[in-house]
């Protein structure tokens, strides 16, 4: 792999990812999240995703990131480089029949390092 990771390429390490679980409960789920449930309530209402579902979204996205290229890498300072996946993630219950976009934002902080769930929200509803 070349440093620093490239748009159009795989995230490097994908299968060592890591802080996904925690980020979506704690975070891109959690409707009472201060100044941030909005991105909890777009999952709810777009693709019927709540933190109920964290081990459905867990793996859809630890998935997602080894057969999605990124698309958009951008140099973070002293934490590296920030890499974003978009990927279609598909709705369950009374959602199941729409699939939406997910930006998905991972932090790399050196060469051979295992990315970082930084961020997950919606961005457009797909079908």
């Amino acid at each position: 792999m070349s440093w620093p990771p490239e748009n159009g390429r795989l995230l490097p390490n994908a299968d060592r990812a890591y802080g996904v679980h925690e980020k979506l409960a704690g975070y891109s789920l959690k409707l009472d999240h201060v100044g941030r449930g909005k991105k909890a309530e777009g999952f709810a209402r777009v693709l019927a995703i709540k933190v109920a579902d964290l081990e459905y979204l867990a793996g859809t996205l630890l998935s997602g990131i080894r057969t999605t290229p990124m698309s958009n890498v951008r140099l973070a300072g002293e934490h590296g480089v920030h890499c974003e996946v978009i990927m279609p993630v598909r709705g369950l219950r009374h959602r199941a029949d729409r699939t939406a976009s997910v930006l998905t934002a991972w932090e790399i902080r050196w060469d051979g390092d295992a990315p970082r769930l930084i961020t997950a929200y919606i961005v457009s509803r797909v079908r």
